[in-house]
């Protein structure tokens, strides 16, 4: 497998991964539960 198609599906996978965390926290209904996630990632 070439270079550039291993680095594009690790970076898919960053993506996928980020989306999942922001989809959480915007559904997240609590207020503490929503700050511990928003601080833990930084």
């Amino acid at each position: 497998m070439e270079e550039k198609y291993m680095v594009n599906d690790v970076l898919a996978n960053v993506k996928a991964g980020l989306t999942n965390y922001q989809h959480a926290i915007s559904e997240s209904e609590n207020m503490r539960i929503k700050a511990d996630i928003t601080t833990n990632e930084k």
